[in-house]
């Protein structure tokens, strides 16, 4: 019996564009095109427009090759699959063993509640105790030690499908109004003047997840940096002509699990070849990429947000920044 997926829509005559699906899934619009290309699926019909729509049936099956891709597989492996393979395939990873992360990788217990309060839709206790740690923790403390491995664990809760889409984009979207308000609290606390490094936090065209960026945003505030948000999915040049026109210092990205390998890649590539000689490439998240000897030499991968801060102390120790 495979997964079941929620809001499995009732009628066959239902028909979504490529944004809705976007919205549902988090599969970046040029991702579904490049797809259809390259795999044969999905197959969408045009509207009276030559706008694509997608079926019921590919809905599903997108959502499904989502939470693949989240635990691991490789696009070229999975999107071509029928239906039944796919629910196969996320039975297995739903059943798999996780591997334990190790105490040196400050790895937290979370109490079932958290994610409890997200599938029982209680949505303002999952906020307010989100804020309330903030408040007791501190806000770069909260961050590594609850923010991010409670993001693992909702990870983990849709992909075994205890959590519905909806639900995750529910957290996704509490989660960054709780960030940003502790952020914005942050500087109005501060008595210290904004100052360098300058850094533009953004992700490449094919990452949609900014949960990432803004963890390590927390980071950037807590250090008195100026910051420069482009959000996600902004094409490569127009970062580095972002860069250049706003004289940044330091260009931050995020990448997911289920990014490519080549996507990845290629954007590091692009970005360390066509910036300005002093602007640094710092990336992180949960691409397993990046910690390949593959990245090129000039960027520097941060394993957690919290590395954030010893970054900026060595930037400013490097330019002798005060």
């Amino acid at each position: 019996m495979g997964i079941a997926v929620d809001a499995k829509p009732d009628s066959k005559d239902v028909l979504w564009s490529i944004a809705e699906v976007e919205r549902d899934t988090g599969l970046g619009k040029d991702t579904l095109r490049v797809w259809e290309r390259r795999y044969g699926f999905p197959t969408p019909t045009r509207d009276a427009f030559g706008e694509r729509q997608y079926d019921p049936a590919q809905l599903l099956r997108l959502r499904l090759i989502k939470r693949l891709m989240d635990a691991g597989h490789r696009p070229g492996k999975v999107v071509g699959l029928p239906l039944e393979a796919l629910e196969a395939l996320c039975d297995e990873a739903a059943e798999s063993p996780r591997v334990a992360p190790s105490p040196e990788d400050g790895a937290v217990a979370l109490d079932a509640q958290w994610v409890d309060w997200l599938r029982r839709n209680q949505i303002d206790h999952l906020r307010h105790a989100l804020q309330r740690e903030i408040m007791k923790q501190g806000l770069g403390s909260a961050v590594d030690n609850l923010v991010a491995p409670l993001c693992v664990a909702v990870g983990d809760a849709w992909l075994r499908g205890d959590v519905s889409v909806f639900q995750e984009h529910l957290f996704s979207e509490t989660v960054r109004v709780v960030l940003r308000d502790a952020i914005a609290a942050v500087e109005s606390s501060s008595r210290e003047l904004l100052r360098r490094p300058k850094v533009l936090l953004t992700t490449t065209p094919s990452e949609a997840h900014t949960l990432g960026l803004l963890m390590a945003e927390s980071f950037f505030a807590l250090e008195s940096c100026q910051r420069v948000s482009l959000g996600a999915s902004t094409p490569i040049p127009d970062i580095v002509l972002a860069s250049g026109q706003l004289e940044v210092d330091v260009v931050a990205l995020s990448f997911s699990a289920h990014a490519s390998r080549r996507e990845v890649l290629d954007a590091l590539r692009q970005l360390v070849e066509q910036l300005p000689w002093q602007v640094e490439v710092w990336a992180g998240g949960s691409a397993a990429v990046l910690h390949s000897k593959a990245v090129p030499d000039s960027v520097r991968v941060l394993r957690r947000a919290s590395e954030v801060s010893a970054q900026v102390s060595a930037w400013r120790a490097r330019h002798r920044v005060g």
